[in-house]
């Protein structure tokens, strides 16, 4: 017998009846299976599924709505006029540098004296770095124009206000109390403003300033849009599905050649791109410059002309990317067997430590440890004086900054939010830490929460998963945040072939069948269920992803495993 990691609860409600979907399917013309999921991620008229289903028929939103955009748009043609010096001061991860490319290039376009800074991850932290600023000042800037950052920026821009140099604030993150005292902010959520969608990227809000300058929308920015929204894990509806879905068309024909050389380092078919095609090829890559060393040649790879120069700098990110992942291997490893020492095994919460681990992948180690355990991790570097850097993730059930909210006094530096916090601490100080966080998930009821939930769209029978089947999943791409890729249960009578797979035969591959038909179905890092479904094939059952392989020319449907339980008695 296995457990599920997870508990599977079906999407299916009251409201998904025969009546309903067969009425809804009639309206926009779909087939019950497509009306059924609209139905079940609340799109429940016709009109509200037809702009979903056909979001790149969708008008854009008028930019000028947002808060302060006019008092942006002529403070910068004002610097144009003047000839001042601008500066684009963006962020290191994919959102940050699409961002910066797109003001970068906008205010190129209409003729600004424009540069741009992203921050290093190292020596100047996130945001608004006030030695930074006073260097860019010195080498002439007149004007800030902040991209994917700047709101809680409260010390560096009131103080460079006060010196007589704007700055304009655009950016999508929690706003906090007290707002800087910026020449203008550039919000989709400004208490002030009357945005009708606040759930914009960094990169889409720069997009509406672009909109907004060149009073048109900029359709071959649309590309760099589609990027940051897709690796910000933004919403993935309203105005967001709009700029996707048109983001893919021109990224699909890219003419930046350093899109066009990443997109063929990241051996990804340009034809073929998808939102699951910058999640995990282009994002990863991008985000891998932040992580390692100074971002500044990712906006360089983005925006320049010069095929050569686009090669080298592709190849310089993938390699990166591959030193990036084989960093993130080695740490999880470790960090994995202090989580399954006894000592840990009793604890709800875990602090992980160790030395000489590169502080910018601690994030994602954290991530994978979360996924392997189920508990809210901490994952931190200590340094030569006893000061321990790094992150933490955490479950929906655990609110990690409000676990740690209260010691932090007792910290060198810290922030974040429910999910992810980053932080330092003096290793005396580490104690007062750990009980913070355990007597945060006895006061949350951790424990009292259960498994984590799986959400389902219900049982898909073997012989439905097929290439016709997912040609209508397609409809509802792109998928992403608020908009899930349908995930079945799917419980086979039979398992035909079963292995590991992969280096460390750490996958899992199956075959499904239900004594006529079979599907395919991979399920990575599930390579330790092998022994169960051996035990007991006829007791299997897995929660999995319809998608396709394309293997020697021989496109076939494949289930992408999620997670998967045994049951039934065992032969051994």
């Amino acid at each position: 017998m296995l457990a599920a990691k997870k508990k599977w609860v079906s999407r299916t409600s009251d409201a998904t009846t025969t009546e309903t979907v067969a009425a809804l399917a009639q309206a926009v013309d779909v087939t019950p299976l497509v009306a059924k999921l609209l139905i079940e991620r609340g799109i429940t008229t016709a009109a509200a599924a037809t702009a979903f289903l056909h979001a790149d028929q969708q008008p854009l939103l008028d930019p000028m709505t947002m808060h302060d955009m006019q008092r942006a748009v002529d403070r910068i043609q004002d610097a144009i006029v003047a000839g001042d010096q601008i500066t684009v001061y963006g962020d290191y991860d994919a959102d940050g540098l699409t961002s910066t490319a797109i003001m970068y290039e906008t205010l190129d376009q209409v003729g600004a004296n424009v540069n741009y800074y992203i921050p290093d991850r190292f020596k100047d932290g996130y945001g608004p770095n006030q030695a930074a600023f006073d260097r860019l000042i010195e080498a002439g800037t007149k004007l800030f124009v902040t991209v994917d950052n700047g709101v809680a920026g409260n010390a560096v821009i009131n103080a460079v206000q006060e010196d007589g140099i704007d700055v304009i604030v655009t950016d999508h993150h929690e706003l906090p109390a007290e707002l800087p005292n910026a020449y203008a902010i550039v919000h989709p959520r400004h208490p002030d403003g009357d945005y009708p969608f606040g759930g914009l990227s960094g990169a889409g809000v720069v997009f509406k300033v672009a909109t907004a300058l060149l009073e048109e929308v900029p359709e071959e920015l649309l590309d760099l849009a589609a990027i940051g929204t897709v690796a910000d894990l933004v919403s993935l509806t309203s105005e967001n599905r709009t700029i996707v879905t048109l983001g893919l068309k021109v990224l699909r024909k890219t003419t930046r050649p350093g899109l066009a050389a990443l997109i063929k380092a990241a051996g990804l078919d340009a034809e073929q791109l998808d939102e699951t095609s910058i999640g995990f090829g282009i994002a990863p890559r991008l985000n891998a410059l932040g992580r390692l060393q100074s971002a500044q040649t990712g906006v360089e790879l983005l925006t320049t002309l010069d095929d050569e120069r686009a090669q080298e700098l592709a190849t310089q990110v993938n390699t990166l990317n591959e030193k990036r992942q084989g960093l993130v291997k080695s740490i999880a490893a470790s960090a994995m067997e202090q989580a399954l020492t006894p000592e840990n095994q009793q604890r709800q919460t875990l602090v992980i430590t160790g030395h000489d681990w590169h502080e910018g992948v601690l994030g994602i180690v954290a991530s994978h440890v979360v996924e392997d355990t189920g508990k809210p991790t901490l994952v931190l570097n200590e340094d030569e004086t006893g000061r321990l850097k790094g992150s933490g993730r955490s479950v929906e059930a655990y609110n990690l900054f409000a676990a740690i909210d209260p010691v932090r006094e007792e910290l060198v530096a810290f922030g974040g939010h429910h999910m992810a916090v980053g932080l330092s601490v003096m290793r005396d100080a580490l104690p007062v830490l750990k009980d913070a966080l355990e007597q945060a998930a006895t006061a949350q009821d951790l424990a009292g929460e259960g498994q984590a939930t799986l959400m389902t769209d219900g049982p898909l029978a073997i012989k439905d998963a097929s290439l016709a089947t997912l040609t209508q999943l397609q409809q509802l791409a792109p998928f992403g945040t608020d908009n899930p890729a349908p995930m079945f249960e799917l419980t086979p009578t039979a398992i035909p072939q079963a292995r590991a797979i992969g280096s460390d035969q750490q996958h899992l591959k199956l075959q499904l069948g239900d004594g006529q038909s079979t599907v395919d179905a991979i399920g990575f890092s599930f390579g330790d269920a092998l022994a169960a479904v051996q035990a007991s094939p006829s007791g299997v059952s897995v929660v999995g992803e319809l998608s396709s392989n394309t293997w020697n020319g021989v496109t076939k449907p494949q289930i992408m495993i999620r997670d998967i339980a045994v049951t039934g008695a065992q032969v051994i």
